[in-house]
């Protein structure tokens, strides 16, 4: 097992820092401000002094590089999908999340969280409760021009699997698995996914993290090894495909992290987003590890 220590590296100060995005094309890290409405982009070789700012009139939750551009990033806003001009820092919609008619008052309720593109271009994201408490928590996914809500579809998640706070997902090398955390439980579940259907089946529990730690978001390196921020722990946890602890990550000063993507030309920097609470900075830290991670999937117009 091998263990590392992160540096802090932006002080960025967030109140919810959430979905670190390296994007390669021009050697930007984005992130966001989920409770200050931010959108953040940092050169990585000028760092926090050349960074960029945008102040949006409601919440991003999640950014997603788009093929081909760099004028726009894919991004989920409070209940919706969404380009996002980079110079203007308006919103085009793409669709919004439309809950059944019997559950309406819903909408109130909740609000996007993460989220991630498969390889065929489908767009899964998570909502959660805005109380952290209630299980009002689902599944969602963007085909087509289309928002699916998958705990009603066949080979969805049911309604027993729905949680206050779904975090992820995350996707294997090959694509034949999708993560997903159950936060507020310290629960990471496995699906078994079909990539050329989008069919996510087979839910197993795959690990608990220890000591009353909360998986928040997630990402996957070329072994197929899943690292986690322990959000409440300041640290990341590397776990093999087994579910069998494989390295961890100190985050000092940042015991509410939030998010890690792998970046950087040769993908074997972790950045990671942290909370400002509890004492935690709300800082970006970066450190460098032995094995590559996986690229994010592209969202393609």
């Amino acid at each position: 097992m091998k263990d590392y220590t992160a540096e802090d590296w932006l002080p960025s100060h967030s109140g919810l820092g959430e979905s670190p995005l390296y994007r390669a094309s021009d050697d930007t890290l984005f992130f966001v401000d989920i409770k200050n409405q931010l959108v953040h982009s940092v050169p990585i070789a000028q760092g926090w002094a050349k960074k960029k700012t945008l102040e949006l009139p409601e919440p991003v939750t999640r950014v997603h590089v788009v093929a081909g551009r760099q004028d726009v990033l894919a991004v989920q806003t409070k209940l919706g999908f969404a380009l996002l001009d980079l110079q203007k820092g308006t919103l085009d919609r793409i669709n919004e999340v439309c809950h059944a008619d019997d559950e309406r008052e819903l909408d109130g309720k909740v609000r996007m969280n993460d989220g991630a593109v498969d390889a065929k271009g489908r767009w899964w994201a998570g909502t959660m409760a805005l109380d952290e408490e209630s299980k009002l928590g689902r599944l969602w996914c963007l085909r087509e021009g289309r928002v699916e809500d998958m705990s009603s579809s066949s080979g969805g998640q049911g309604e027993e699997e729905r949680a206050a706070v779904p975090n992820g997902p995350v996707f294997s090398p090959d694509d034949r698995i999708m993560y997903v955390c159950d936060t507020p439980q310290g629960k990471i579940y496995r699906y078994d996914y079909d990539v050329e259907s989008g069919a996510a089946t087979n839910r197993r529990l795959f690990v608990q993290l220890e000591g009353g730690g909360m998986p928040d978001g997630a990402a996957v390196d070329v072994e197929g090894h899943v690292w986690v921020a322990a959000n409440s722990q300041g640290k990341l946890v590397r776990y093999s495909p087994e579910g069998e602890v494989s390295g961890t990550c100190a985050v000092p000063g940042a015991k509410m992290t939030s998010c890690p993507a792998f970046g950087v030309d040769d993908m074997k920097t972790l950045f990671i987003t942290s909370i400002a609470a509890e004492g935690s900075t709300g800082n970006v830290y970066r450190v460098r590890v032995d094995v590559a991670g996986v690229e994010q999937h592209p969202y393609r117009i």
